[in-house]
């Protein structure tokens, strides 16, 4: 029985870096668009870098650039804020077969938006 368990300790001391490395955003700029509620997409890249263990992401799209705070990158699911003028909007993006990501973004109107992330090319 003992032996049994460390077989199960050993598989899962092995599983976890793996799980952690699949929940990291390659670095580098990403593509995609900005759908602001009522407008048309825009083209827009999202420049992905790390500071120690936290995901950092600039918005950048029509001429203008944005911080974004609270990222957090769960198995499948991307979510962030980010605060352009005196208000906040929160996204939930998918992660899609592709690798990109997509999903709503709500400003707190109810304001419905709309971004996909592509990642960078290899």
């Amino acid at each position: 029985m003992r032996s049994l368990h460390r077989l199960f300790v050993g598989i899962a001391t092995l599983a976890l870096p793996a799980s952690l490395a699949a929940q990291k955003l390659a670095p580098g700029t990403w593509t995609g668009t900005i759908t602001p509620p009522d407008q048309s997409a825009m083209e827009a890249s999202f420049i992905v870098r790390m500071s120690g263990d936290t995901t950092k992401i600039t918005l950048k799209a029509d001429n203008h650039e944005l911080e974004a705070a609270d990222v957090k990158l769960d198995a499948t699911v991307l979510r962030f804020s980010f605060s352009p003028g005196d208000s906040t909007v929160r996204c939930t993006l998918q992660l899609r077969d592709d690798k990109s990501y997509s999903g709503d973004c709500i400003d707190e109107h109810g304001g419905k938006g709309v971004i996909v992330m592509k990642p960078p090319k290899p």
